[in-house]
């Protein structure tokens, strides 16, 4: 790879991490509080009489979530949607001119699947 190639790689890091940290600010600005679900979740739970019953029991709505990691989970699962397109990009623009993948081709498809993991990791929970 060529110093240009790794100095977009290092752009794309850069603008990944800015907007994960602004999304996240910007969801902690609009919900101090954290996020809360507004609908409360209804649990099944089984009757003590007979098997076929069950009794529906409203639950307590759960905690609120951080929406800072919110915040920033949406931005990392953005970022890494927008670099697997570029990925995709470059690599359908290398196969039409005949030539192999590249690393740097790799290396984006590489950051988007960071992204998504990151993503996973940071609010632990699957969109």
């Amino acid at each position: 790879m060529t110093h240009r190639q790794y100095l977009t790689l290092a752009v794309l890091v850069a603008l990944m991490m800015a907007i994960a940290i602004g999304l996240g600010q910007w969801s902690a600005n609009l919900n101090p509080d954290g996020i809360i679900p507004h609908t409360p979740i209804a649990e099944v739970a089984p009757s003590a009489e007979s098997n076929e019953a069950a009794d529906v029991v409203e639950s307590v709505p759960a905690e609120a979530r951080s929406a800072f990691t919110f915040g920033a989970s949406m931005g990392l699962l953005a970022t890494g949607m927008l670099y697997c397109m570029l990925a995709a990009v470059l690599l359908l623009k290398a196969k039409s001119r005949g030539f192999p993948a590249s690393k740097f081709i790799y290396s984006v498809a590489g950051l988007a699947v960071a992204g998504f993991a990151l993503s996973y990791l940071i609010d632990d929970y699957f969109y």
